[in-house]
């Protein structure tokens, strides 16, 4: 190799290692998904869910506690089913009338989420789509998520990207493991 080549290599190189934090800051976007569409179908338990800026700078978050709970399914017809409650909760006592005062029904409402409708796959965009015929929280329904879909025959992730108030982009991890 000559040495204008040699040159020109080590440029070319230095010049894509200092781009490389710049790449970083677009959101990774998952490629096609093939067989996703029956991969998905069964009943899924949550593992976990966690926040952090897509550049992987700042710290984690967990927007659901360290260890929430939940189940997700989805069914050969095009229909799924969701229901999850945060971990870190901390739950009224067993004592005294079992109607829950207003603050302990705000805060049950505020750590729990459930919904059904239906959902579609785009294998192609690496995505599902929930459309919610119901929900817990009635302003949501007909409220379409599309999440982008990161899938295995026994761990599923659903992930979002969204853009904070202080302008920094972040990746919110949904993480499930199959139950059946």
């Amino acid at each position: 190799m000559t040495m204008n080549k040699a040159l020109c290599a080590l440029t070319t190189a230095v010049l894509v290692a200092l781009a490389t934090p710049a790449l970083a800051q677009t959101p990774p976007t998952p490629g096609p998904t093939p067989g996703a569409a029956q991969m998905i179908q069964g009943t899924w338990r949550m593992v976990g869910a966690q926040t952090q800026a897509v550049d992987g700078s700042g710290e984690i978050t967990y927007p659901r506690g360290l260890h929430p709970t939940g189940y997700i399914i989805y069914d050969e017809h095009g229909m799924m089913y969701v229901q999850i409650m945060n971990s870190d909760e901390v739950r009224p006592a067993k004592v005294g009338p079992r109607q829950l005062s207003a603050e302990e029904q705000a805060k049950a409402f505020s750590s729990y989420t459930a919904y059904f409708g239906n959902y579609s796959i785009d294998e192609e965009a690496g995505t599902v789509t929930h459309d919610p015929q119901a929900n817990t929280n009635p302003r949501q329904v007909g409220d379409v998520r599309t999440r982008f879909l990161e899938i295995t025959p026994d761990t599923l992730e659903l992930n979002t990207f969204n853009t904070g108030a202080d302008g920094v982009e972040r990746i919110t991890r949904r993480m499930w493991e199959r139950a059946n």
